[in-house]
C-alpha cells in the first residue's frame, strides 16, 4: 500500500487516483498528523508526503516515522515545490529517501515507486 499525504486535496486525490490506476493500492490523507496515524494503522510500503503543510509539516512527518520502530524502514518520498539543492538535502536529512519536485511527473513518480 502507498500512502499519499498532502493538504492540497485536489493534488493528493490525483496522485492517489493515478497510483490506483497503475495497479498500486493507494490511500490518501490530507495532513501530517493524519498521515502519521494512517501510517501506524496501515504500515504502508511507501509514503509520498508533501513538505509544506499547515500543522505538522512533511519534515516532521518524516522525523516521526523514522523514530517509530515499526515504520522506520518505510520508503519515503518528499513531494515539494521547494527544489533547490538545499531543499533536497533538508528532505534527505529529515529522513526522506527521495525528493520529487512539483509539478511531479507522474511517470517519474511511478518509476521511483517501482524501484523501491
Amino acid at each position: 500500500m502507498i500512502l499519499v499525504i498532502d493538504d492540497n486535496k485536489d493534488l493528493a486525490n490525483i496522485f492517489c487516483a493515478y497510483l490506483n490506476m497503475v495497479h498500486y493500492n493507494a490511500m490518501v490523507v490530507y495532513g501530517g498528523e493524519e498521515g502519521i496515524a494512517a501510517a501506524k494503522a496501515h504500515k504502508p510500503r511507501a509514503i509520498l508526503c508533501d513538505i509544506a503543510m499547515s500543522g505538522v509539516n512533511g519534515y516532521e512527518v518524516a522525523r516521526r516515522i523514522r523514530l517509530d520502530d515499526e515504520l522506520k524502514d518505510t520508503y519515503m518520498i518528499a513531494i515539494s515545490g521547494y527544489s533547490s539543492q538545499e531543499d533536497v538535502q533538508r528532505s534527505l536529512d529529515a529522513g526522506f529517501n527521495k525528493h520529487l519536485c512539483k509539478p511531479v511527473n507522474l511517470q517519474a513518480m511511478k518509476k521511483v515507486l517501482d524501484e523501491c
